[in-house]
């Protein structure tokens, strides 16, 4: 097997104003696309050629990953007109995924696991699907299979509405991880031209088969389905490339990032190409700083993710917040978001001099693409 589909075409609502500007699956995780990230743990174990299925933004995908050659990859891109569901974005990439067995991936999941241990178990099983699955004490989000322990059959896929189980104390459910590898016979049951979905339409037709099999993953598995979510998942992905690679430091820092002596960086930090950071500055602990950042005097960077080409002028205090690309942060403010409930800048978001955003313990604060903000919020 050569092959995967990886799933880009939602809208990613609940990651909104980010998703305003840029495709959920090329949101930064650990300053790379999390689509890319997906794209090299597929390569690394074997596959050379990926199907995109795209809809929202995608000549953004098309623009960023081209053909794929930089990547050293063949992609190929299915670009859905109207929504067709999961089955049926599946559908459009038959002529690519036909012949053989393949992975499908959604595209919006911070991953690091080997997925040549999941095909080993899948050619063992003789299944027309392996499902990876997750163990979680909430499962009432995702999709919950049923498992026969003896035969590790998937006896049923109980999607979101359909689960009405007891939740006990300290029990955990294994749910749909959002990986599968399929077999070409997977298109034998799906109707052409037609909004279908895998989890409700096809999956629970094929458990009652006995034709599933599941693989419980390990390492990062993430949703990024939200922004607190999308802060996680970058400090649990930089901490666990920091502890797979014994990086002395416990920092991963760009040998062409530019930073003054006198600054102060608590770990773990993830530090981009080309940033510079002026004197006197506090970075970390879990900072995720992105490409072409600049950051003035006297700044304190704690808990939060920072994506490219922002700039941040001195004196400013940083916690707990998402900014996204081309932002422009003024002197002397403060943002401060709380556990689940970040400050979150779109795009070009302007933030004048002395201003405070402080976020409430049930409500975030979210600032749209191109706004300037010129009065505190708190």
């Amino acid at each position: 097997m050569t092959k995967a589909i990886i799933l880009s075409g939602g809208w990613g609502t609940r990651l909104r104003p980010l998703t305003c500007t840029i495709p959920k699956t090329l949101i930064p995780v650990g300053n790379r696309p999390v689509i890319e990230r997906q794209m090299l743990l597929l390569k690394k174990a074997g596959i050379n050629e990926i199907v995109l299925a795209v809809s929202v933004m995608s000549d953004y995908l098309n623009n960023y990953f081209g053909n794929g050659e930089k990547l050293k990859l063949k992609l190929h891109y299915t670009d859905e007109k109207t929504p067709m569901g999961t089955a049926g974005a599946l559908k459009l990439a038959e002529e690519y995924l036909g012949d053989d067995n393949f992975f499908m991936v959604n595209g919006d999941v911070i991953l690091n696991f080997d997925f040549k241990d999941m095909l080993n178990i899948h050619n063992n099983q003789n299944k027309i699907g392996t499902i990876a699955s997750r163990l979680v004490d909430n499962p009432t989000r995702y999709g919950v299979l049923i498992i026969d322990e003896k035969t590790q059959n998937i006896l049923e896929f109980l999607e979101k509405e359909r689960f009405n189980l007891p939740i006990k104390k300290n029990q955990k459910f294994p749910v749909n991880a959002g990986i599968y590898i399929l077999e070409p016979e997977i298109f034998s049951y799906i109707q052409p031209y037609k909004k279908l979905s895998l989890e409700r339409d096809v999956f629970p037709i094929l458990a009652t088969e006995r034709k599933l099999s599941h693989y419980t993953i390990s390492g990062i598995w993430k949703d990024i389905g939200l922004p607190n979510e999308l802060l996680e998942g970058n400090i649990l992905l930089m901490k666990e490339i920091l502890k797979n690679n014994d990086i002395s430091n416990n920092n991963l820092i760009e040998s062409n990032a530019n930073i003054d002596p006198s600054v102060k960086i608590k770990s773990p930090v993830n530090i981009g190409e080309n940033v510079i950071i002026e004197q006197n500055c506090v970075i970390g602990p879990n900072a995720i700083i992105g490409h072409n950042v600049n950051i003035g005097v006297n700044c304190e960077i704690k808990e939060t993710l920072i994506f490219n080409n922002v700039n941040i002028s001195e004196n400013t205090k940083i916690e707990k917040t998402i900014i996204a690309d081309n932002c422009y942060v003024q002197k002397n403010a403060i943002l401060k978001g709380k556990k689940d409930q970040p400050v979150i800048l779109s795009s070009y978001v302007h933030i004048n001099e002395n201003i405070k955003l402080i976020a409430s313990s049930d409500h975030p604060i979210s600032i749209c693409h191109h706004e300037v903000v010129k009065e505190d919020i708190k």
